[in-house]
């Protein structure tokens, strides 16, 4: 009797076979646990190392494009104050930010090149009408303000209400080459706020459309054009096409003969 109760204390005293597993299962998350803490605390020292402005700092900014209008050093001006830091640090947002500012500056793009190299791909406005005053069209049809002393010449002129440029590129593209047929050059095409249309020709001379003018007063004009040249040796200074079925005209004084 003694006996078997001392065998059923021992057999109380040893603890369950799933005990052990238990025991295992914890060392085994906490030892995990701990390689996590220790990776992210490497992490985070190394993070901090690499976004110190004296880590590798930047020492060169390569600048590339094609510049017809856009100053060099007005770019290096611009980026100087935002390419400061380190190779990790530097804010690229800010780079190209400064780079859109300058009115001449159509996209930009800023990349790392290791181990202390910012690259900058600029590309540049290519202007195709003047708009207005002071302003111009690019060839996507957007209107850009660069400095009144960079804007450039020789580019056909258009004048209109706000974002009304696009409409009065394609009109004018589309009206210089029918005029071309018949030796008429345009110089631009202005439109006032009732969307009145006015051609406005080399040497000085004007083709009035009015509102909603389109293809049949431009087929009359074309028609007529040739034998209103024919009439006088005289410059045509205006011509009007806002009659319904008629145009008038105006000349100039014809220049003098030289003797």
């Amino acid at each position: 009797m003694a006996k078997r109760d001392a065998m059923a204390r021992k057999q109380r005293d040893i603890a369950p076979w799933w005990r052990g597993l238990e025991l295992r299962r914890w060392l085994r998350r906490g030892l995990a646990l701990g390689v996590v803490l220790m990776f992210a605390g490497a992490l985070g020292y190394a993070a901090d190392w690499a976004l110190r402005p004296d880590t590798l700092p930047i020492r060169a900014v390569q600048i590339e494009g094609q510049f017809h209008h856009l100053e060099r050093r007005d770019l290096e001006a611009a980026l100087g104050p935002y390419v400061s830091g380190g190779f990790f640090s530097v804010d690229l947002p800010a780079v190209e930010r400064a780079a859109m500012a300058l009115p001449w500056v159509y996209g930009v793009s800023v990349r790392r090149l290791w181990p202390d190299t910012l690259h900058v791909q600029v590309t540049e406005q290519v202007p195709v009408a003047r708009w207005g005053e002071d302003a111009l069209v690019n060839r996507y049809g957007d209107v850009f303000r660069p400095a009144p002393e960079s804007l450039p010449g020789g580019l056909p002129s258009l004048t209109g209400g706000e974002g009304r440029q696009r409409s009065l590129m394609r009109r004018y593209l589309a009206v210089q080459a029918r005029l071309a047929d018949v030796g008429l050059e345009v110089r631009g095409l202005r439109e006032d706020a009732r969307q009145a249309w006015t051609i406005e020709l080399v040497g000085g001379g004007e083709v009035l459309m009015g509102r909603g003018a389109g293809e049949v007063q431009l087929e009359r004009l074309l028609r007529a054009y040739p034998h209103i040249a024919a009439q006088r040796d005289a410059p045509v200074r205006r011509m009007d096409l806002r009659y319904t079925n008629g145009i008038a005209v105006a000349w100039g004084e014809a220049a003098p003969v030289a003797h």
